[in-house]
């Protein structure tokens, strides 16, 4: 997978050295001409230096190619249009956009980004998440990032109405050893799973396993393949 990220802060640097080290073919593109000779030295990474809103310069950070495209500036106009160049004229498959007012996230969806991050939401989000499954019993719903001594992964996944999990018991999907749904959300209750529970549309399953069961897991709870294609 190839990743353009425009914007070599904190949060540009910080995913560029996550992706880099589960090895992601990354580029970073950074108008700090200083920041670029730093980068290059540290990074195993393609850096550009210039401007991330310019098309010339997404092009030779191989935007045309990339599967991803972040904008990550501190800039929400920077990163508008970055976003906006790669849906438009790069045909990213996916295009991903840091909000940094909170205000202007209305205006990135109503554009068609696919995935937008408003740090003010986010850690709000989180420690809601927190206090409400701690409040329900649910010791164990805290983001990897937040428990790094965990040998386990927390992951959520959000049922689609054309995943063919739906309709099945939690007993028929067959999950693998290493790994185990401790929490079902559906319409806003949260509920203690249990092997007859029938998966619905717009359920929310909490699953804490192994991250080497990441793609084995979200095989069966997510794939909209009609054929059984699961061992």
């Amino acid at each position: 997978m190839y990743v353009v990220i425009v914007g070599a802060g904190k949060v540009g640097f910080n995913l560029a050295q996550e992706l880099i080290n589960e090895d992601y073919k990354v580029a970073l593109v950074e108008q700090d001409k200083e920041k670029c000779e730093s980068l290059a030295s540290n990074l195993n990474a393609l850096v550009i230096n210039g401007d991330g809103a310019d098309f010339l310069i997404l092009e030779s950070a191989g935007a045309q190619k990339a599967d991803y495209i972040v904008s990550a500036s501190g800039n929400d106009e920077v990163n508008f249009v970055v976003a906006m160049l790669a849906k438009i004229a790069f045909k990213a498959k996916i295009a991903i956009a840091r909000i940094n007012d909170p205000r202007n996230e209305q205006i990135f969806k109503k554009m068609g980004i696919n995935y937008t991050f408003t740090s003010t939401n986010i850690v709000a989000k989180l420690m809601f998440e927190t206090i409400r499954y701690k409040e329900a019993g649910l010791t164990h719903v805290i983001p990897d990032f937040l428990n790094k001594k965990s040998r386990l992964s927390m992951f959520r996944f959000v049922i689609e109405n054309n995943y063919i999990s739906i309709g099945k018991t939690l007993a028929d999907l067959k999950m693998p050893v290493g790994s185990l749904i401790i929490a079902l959300v559906r319409n806003d209750d949260v509920l203690i799973p249990g092997g007859k529970d029938i998966i619905q549309s717009g359920d929310v399953l909490y699953v804490n396993m192994k991250k080497d069961l990441y793609d084995k897991v979200k095989l069966i709870l997510t794939d909209t393949n009609n054929e059984d294609n699961v061992e």
